[in-house]
This record gives C-alpha cells, structure tokens and sequence, in this order.
C-alpha cells in the first residue's frame, strides 16, 4: 500500500504502442516500485480515474493498456508520446509466483485478461518453473494484444493462442479457449493463474476440476468497478472482500461462493 493512497503523480508517456482498434499500451516513466498483479488507478481532470492493471514492468517504466470504454479511457487513449499521465497507486495484491517453483504453471488468458497476465508471464519464464504454459484466447485477430511478442514468448515457454473466427493472416487455431484447455495433460499438482471475462473463468474452472485441479490451486483477478482503491467506497465488494484492497487476486475456493452466483 502506498504511503498516501489518494497523492496524484504525473509520468511522462515515452512510448505509446497501438495494439488494435481502441486498444493502447502506454510506458510511462517512472522508478516506482510495483509488483505483477497489482494496478494503478489512472487519472484524467474533471472526468475521473479508472484503475487499469500494470502490464508490465521495464528499466525505469511501468506499461499499462488500457481499451477506450468510457470518458476516462477514451481521454488516457487520446495521449501521445511526451503528454503527462497522471495516476495513483499501486494497489492491491499480486500473483503467488514462488507457488508454482518446481511445478507446472499454466496461465489463461481471456480478452484483455493478457493484460493482468502478462508480466507474471515474462517473470514467470526467468523463475525455477518446471513447465510454464500460458493459452490466451481473443474473439478475433484484429483484437489480438501484443501480438509482436508472440514470438519472443513462444521460444521461451510454451504459448498457444486461439481466435473465434478464422483470419488469412492467422496460422493457429480457431475456437475458443476451452478448446486448447481440454487437449492439455497437466500434472494434477500444477497451479493456475487466470484472468479474462466471468463466463470464461467459470468454463475454464469447470474443466480444470475435472483434470484433477483442486479450486486452492488456482488464482483468478477479478475486474470490478473500483472507486476508493483502498476498501472503504463498498463498490467493488465481492462477499465479504474488497476486490480493490484484498485482489484483484483471489484464490478460487475463497471466493468461489460469491463468484459464482448469478447476480454477482
């Protein structure tokens, strides 16, 4: 938790990538420490902030995509190299990453999911993981993020992607993530990381139980609409838990009875 939790900073933006329509990643630069999983509420003056996940952290900067959705967003999205980003945090929780040392780590991916899984992935492949595997599944391949890292990605660790609709510019698969799940072998002792849509955690949850995955072995983030970022505003409580403060992690038998019932 940050030492003044609502202090506003200001990084200069010194790089913007275009990942598809709507969809951009933007280094900023700052020597701020963070740690993967946790995210940081983004500001814009006289229309609001949205807390949107670090993706990823370099030598001096923190990456963060965000989709244009709302004032807030399409603002952030309007941004270019040099512009002031202004922004709170970090917030929250992180992934358990020394869990899975000597073991299987599988991460699913749904959507803009890639976006919370990413830097737990790139640290992932420079820890003792015994086999890391990371399926990422997106509706199309215009919506595909990231897409000029697949390679890098694919040569250290065992990436696979699928879109919804088949594209003359794409070799993989066609399908669904649940797709690439139920042809997976994955040791019974294996931990999961996952973030994407509700329905698709719910699937893939279905069908890692039944290879075996015990709910205390798999973590999902979870995307609700977090004001205060420091548990005390009540809009993103899931149970008896504050998804601002307590998460975005969770690990699934935790919260398991609030997640899945249907007007959560």
């Amino acid at each position: 938790m940050v030492e003044n939790p609502y202090r506003l900073k200001a990084s200069r933006i010194i790089r913007v990538i275009k990942e598809c329509e709507g969809v951009y990643s933007f280094h900023i630069a700052t020597e701020e420490e963070a740690q993967f999983g946790q995210y940081n509420m983004l500001y814009a003056f006289g229309r609001g902030e949205a807390p949107i996940t670090i993706a990823s952290k370099g030598e001096g900067y923190l990456v963060h995509t965000v989709r244009a959705v709302g004032d807030v967003t399409r603002y952030i999205d309007s941004l270019r190299e040099g512009d002031l980003l202004y922004w709170r945090g970090p917030y929250g929780n992180r992934w358990s990453l020394e869990e899975a040392y000597g073991k299987t780590l599988l991460i699913l991916s749904g959507s803009l999911g890639l976006a919370a899984t990413r830097w737990v992935f790139e640290e992932a492949m420079k820890r003792p993981i015994k086999r890391l595997i990371h399926l990422y599944g997106s509706k199309d391949y215009d919506s595909l993020l990231y897409k000029y890292l697949y390679e890098e990605w694919s040569s250290k660790a065992d990436f696979r992607a699928i879109i919804g609709t088949s594209h003359p510019q794409w070799k993989g698969k066609t399908g669904i993530i649940t797709d690439l799940l139920r042809e997976l072998d994955i040791e019974r002792d294996s931990l999961v990381f996952i973030c994407g849509p509700d329905p698709m955690v719910k699937a893939c949850v279905s069908l890692l139980k039944e290879k075996g995955i015990e709910e205390n072995r798999i973590y999902a983030s979870l995307e609700r609409h977090m004001k205060c970022s420091v548990g005390t505003c009540g809009h993103c409580m899931i149970g008896p838990y504050f998804v601002c403060k307590d998460g975005p992690i969770f690990r699934y038998d935790l919260i398991k009875e609030y997640f899945e019932r249907k007007e959560v």
